[in-house]
């Protein structure tokens, strides 16, 4: 397949085409060649996992539809569902195992046999370990259903050091939400009436279930969308109300809101009694935090804010304020998305129709298989030290990547990675950069030449999503779902799945008799706990299984029920806070303002572009072929700057080159740019133009969960050239 076999109005064509997808022969593969099938199988575009059937003929994929069966995905998929074909199709894809032969970043490689792969990469592991204990290596890896596989090897080679996503990602969200709640619920916009969303680009960053229930509850039922953000986004161009506020201040928007609800008495008394502690605090907590003080501060008219608060308690329990899926913003940020959880708490919208929901979750099976001693050193970015309160299994990267730069407190000379781009997910390459020097041995899993996988030793091709079987997967939800995703085609170069990899790497280190299995078995073990006659059967015919009752609300809503928290009831004040050193209630601290001449450095996405394994597809770059500098015309005009100019970008730790768009839709003091390019990897060459974010953005942390903060960087804009 061609890259140019569909060129974009086809496109269009094809993803509306797909709203309806077809059962024939589901998960049946003919022995004719060059006959037609479809299997059932699972999305990987991004982290929503909608479930997909593809359409085969002659032994190539010729379609992906939406599976209707898969509550999740709303009977849809999007357009990067549809262009994930081009992932297995990609011809800068990696193909076989390579090794470095050069210098890090100088780009000679030679092709490898896996076995010789497997061989350098357990010879370089078991060397550090020998010199600097299992924890001499750090593992880092991204959310994917095959991530088990890697994170149980880690662990089974005895190192601590394993990080994840979150901490770049949902860390201080979850973090919040459990510390309120015991659990991170989810949001029933589909049935909510009043919405509020700050910072939250929901139309924008597509995110299923809830961007299409939003534009259900908004567009066809006229569900109030209340948005505060320092950008006119699509989301806030759709919003009934939209808020430039004041970046940083969202927490003294929020506490305002409090200060109305509580001192009208508008909060759910009844509720509030039975399931939560510490009301009395709260109370007298926000009396100093009055709409006036927080028009100061949010530049939002305090009788705006009253008016939000009296319809958002109103509106309740149908009525959220949104927590948002994006990484923190500040150093506070924790701390902000509690005011959050605290708000929706006190209008007792807790697992209620159009409220926030407790997630179900659907019982798999697990595979018994032998167990391996738990690591014996402190983990490098010392969290009980740094982050009580952090998610052990998950990190915090940034402490992690200055522990490590610092040597402190031990040595880590070895870094393995699967399906992640700490390059350019972290924020201040140069950082990166070092650490990577720093190392006798990086190795990467990729499906490919990631900026990351350029400065590796070795890098080991996994087959695409479409190429393999992956472990069944539960998604909790408001209607939750088991998913499958299967095997579409053959793999099409010498590529393998991460069970395969991390199975080769184990028998050289010692170590096979802890994946000791198929993901066959793996499979079976946890399809035999579904409720339903022959599950592995079903979910290879249809793909997904998910519940055929309807969701049910108010399961937690009895007093004998207790909450997965210290007191057992919903924490308005916590003291699990509190014996951490952290505030028990949120304290809004003002946020540090640009000096003259800089500009805070707001980013964001597209949906075309969520992750990295986007940013080379062409039919995805059709949509956004560049990222440009969003300035405001009051900003851009007294140095010169017009729409089109060639800008540098500079911050204390590094510049950019891109060009810039003079627009009104962005606040004087900021500048935007979308994440996602200026790739330096030759091989993703196709990657759209622009500057890379992690080259300027600083290094900042939220005080509490340890998430990177990407918003606390300011930077100095000068024109370098004209439009050509």
């Amino acid at each position: 397949m061609s890259e140019a076999t569909i060129p974009r109005r086809a496109f269009f064509h094809i993803a509306a085409a797909g709203a309806v997808a077809t059962q024939i022969g589901c998960g049946r593969r003919p022995n004719t060649a060059g006959q037609r099938y479809e299997v059932a199988t699972a999305c990987e575009s991004c982290p929503n996992k909608c479930s997909v059937i593809a359409v085969v003929e002659g032994g190539m994929i010729r379609k992906l539809n939406p599976n209707p069966r898969n509550p999740k995905s709303r009977g849809m998929l999007c357009a990067r569902g549809n262009a994930g074909i081009l992932q297995a199709y990609d011809p800068n894809r990696l193909k076989q195992p390579m090794i470095r032969e050069g210098k890090r970043g100088e780009g000679k490689w030679r092709n490898a046999s896996w076995e010789e792969a497997f061989d350098y990469a357990a010879g370089k592991l078991a060397a550090i370990k020998e010199k600097y204990g299992p924890q001499g290596v750090v593992w880092s890896s991204t959310e994917s259903f095959a991530e088990i596989f890697f994170k149980n090897l880690g662990l089974a080679y005895g190192t601590p050091n394993i990080v994840r996503h979150p901490t770049l990602c949902l860390a201080s969200v979850n973090l919040a939400y459990s510390m309120t709640f015991g659990t991170v619920p989810s949001f029933d916009l589909q049935n909510a009436n009043y919405v509020i969303m700050a910072g939250a680009n929901r139309f924008e960053s597509f995110i299923t279930p809830d961007t299409m229930d939003l534009i259900e509850s908004t567009m066809n039922r006229k569900a109030r969308l209340i948005c505060l953000d320092p950008r006119f986004t699509v989301t806030a161009a759709k919003a009934d109300t939209w808020f430039p506020i004041k970046p940083g201040t969202d927490m003294a928007f929020i506490l305002a809101m409090l200060h109305v609800i509580i001192g009208e008495g508008r909060y759910d008394k009844a509720f509030l009694d039975t399931y939560s502690t510490g009301f009395d605090k709260l109370q007298a907590h926000v009396i100093q935090y009055t709409p006036e003080w927080a028009e100061k501060q949010t530049e939002i008219p305090a009788s705006e804010i009253v008016r939000i608060a009296r319809e958002f308690s109103d509106a309740a329990p149908r009525a959220v304020f949104y927590a948002g899926r994006r990484s923190s913003w500040y150093q506070n940020d924790f701390q902000m998305r509690r005011a959050q959880a605290i708000l929706n708490a006190v209008v007792g919208n807790w697992d209620k129709q159009g409220g926030m929901v407790p997630n179900g979750k659907m019982p798999l099976g697990e595979l018994l298989f032998l167990p391996w001693d738990d690591p014996q050193a402190p983990r490098v970015d010392e969290l009980d030290k740094n982050f009580p309160l952090a998610a052990k299994g998950d990190g915090a990267y940034l402490k992690l990547r200055e522990n490590v730069l610092a040597g402190t407190p031990y040595p880590v000379k070895g870094w393995m990675i699967s399906k992640q781009d700490p390059f350019n997910a972290l924020p201040d390459q140069s950082k990166t950069l070092r650490m990577m020097e720093q190392m006798d041995f990086i190795g990467v899993i990729d499906i490919q030449m990631s900026d990351t996988a350029w400065y590796a030793d070795v890098v080991f091709p996994e087959s695409t999503y479409l190429e393999r079987t992956d472990p069944i997967e539960m998604l909790p939800g408001i209607w939750p779902a088991v998913v499958m995703r299967q095997q579409v085609i053959k793999p099409l170069h010498n590529t393998k799945p991460c069970l395969d990899i991390v199975q080769g790497l184990a028998k050289r280190l010692n170590l096979s008799q802890y994946f000791d299995y198929t993901i066959e078995q793996w499979n079976e073990a946890a399809a035999k706990e579904m409720p339903i006659e022959m599950p592995l059967e079903y979910l290879k015919k249809h793909g997904v299984y998910a519940s055929p009752d309807p969701p049910r609300y108010g399961a937690t809503l009895q007093p004998e029920h207790r909450f997965v928290t210290k007191s057992g009831k919903i924490e308005l004040f916590s003291e699990r806070l509190q014996e951490a050193g952290h505030d028990p209630l949120p304290v809004y601290h003002a946020p540090e303002q640009p000096p003259a001449g800089r500009f805070r450095l707001v980013l964001g996405r597209k949906a075309f572009f969520t992750h990295a394994n986007n940013t080379t597809n062409p039919w995805l770059l059709d949509f956004q072929k560049e990222n440009r500098l969003w300035m405001h015309p009051q900003s851009a005009k007294p140095t010169g700057i017009a729409d089109g100019d060639l800008v540098e970008v500079t911050s204390s730790v590094g510049s950019v080159r891109l060009r810039v768009k003079v627009a009104e839709e962005i606040r004087p003091d900021c500048v935007h740019m979308l994440h996602g390019f200026g790739k330096r990897s030759p091989w993703l060459k196709r990657a759209g133009e622009g500057g890379a974010d992690a080259a300027i953005l600083e290094t900042a942390w939220d005080r509490v969960s340890g998430n990177a903060a990407l918003h606390e960087t300011f930077v100095q804009v000068r024109k370098v050239g004209v439009p050509s």
